[in-house]
């Protein structure tokens, strides 16, 4: 008789379990039953009909102003990232302040670029975290995941609400590596698109940026002063 703690089949003929990988809990990974779960049975949430923010107008204006100070150049103004105080736990996030006012957005990770359009003008991208995913676990199995923190809002909702197109802000590093032409970019807020950026900027042409922006949000606008 086989010892009961001596599994009969050897090791190595026993069916193979695949784990999900996660960053902390008892365990290292999950079961495929459990990642399989996870996936399933959750209720499409889509918002739709959305109103612009309070401040959409005020703001679109503002994007307008920085436009025409600088023609013919990107323009990269980033709200910053979480940092990380101990394991899994972040610092409460505050916005910078450069973005939240040329956006009226204050989420974490988000960069708003100003792409050159024509001789004087420029396209206004938004570029921000979409929903988590469900597909590959980051919605429960990461730290940021939607199960822990909150619903995000998904880029066709931030569009509604910002009146900004919106894109994904994962793909924006690699795409400011390759582009061409002059730049502009609020530095102090994002180490990896300043990163992106680094053989495109130079430090007295951020100045100059900055202190604009600096100096244009000394005057108030009628939302600013109802508020």
């Amino acid at each position: 008789m086989a010892d009961e703690l001596t599994p009969e089949t050897p090791e190595e003929e026993q069916p193979k379990k695949t784990h999900k990988q996660r960053k902390n809990g008892l365990y290292p990974g999950v079961s495929d039953e459990l990642a399989e779960s996870m996936r399933t049975g959750w209720a499409d949430t889509e918002l739709h009909g959305l109103e612009p923010i309070a401040q959409a107008a005020h703001t679109a204006a503002r994007r307008a102003a920085l436009s025409a100070r600088f023609p013919g150049e990107r323009l990269v103004v980033s709200a910053g990232r979480l940092k990380t105080r101990s394991n899994d736990t972040e610092y409460p996030f505050r916005a910078s302040t450069e973005y939240a006012y040329l956006t009226g957005d204050q989420t974490e990770n988000g960069v708003l670029v100003l792409e050159p359009s024509g001789e004087t003008g420029h396209t206004a991208t938004i570029y921000l975290l979409p929903r988590s995913n469900r597909e590959n676990g980051e919605f429960w199995l990461s730290g940021q995941g939607e199960l822990w923190v909150g619903r995000r809002h998904s880029l066709a909702e931030a569009e509604q609400l910002l009146g900004i197109p919106a894109k994904d802000v994962r793909e924006l590093a690699e795409a400011l590596t390759e582009a061409e032409g002059p730049v502009r970019n609020v530095r102090g807020h994002d180490a990896v698109i300043e990163s992106a950026l680094t053989d495109k900027v130079t430090k007295e042409r951020d100045e100059e940026l900055r202190v604009y922006l600096s100096e244009a949000r000394a005057v108030k606008d009628d939302f600013e002063i109802g508020e």
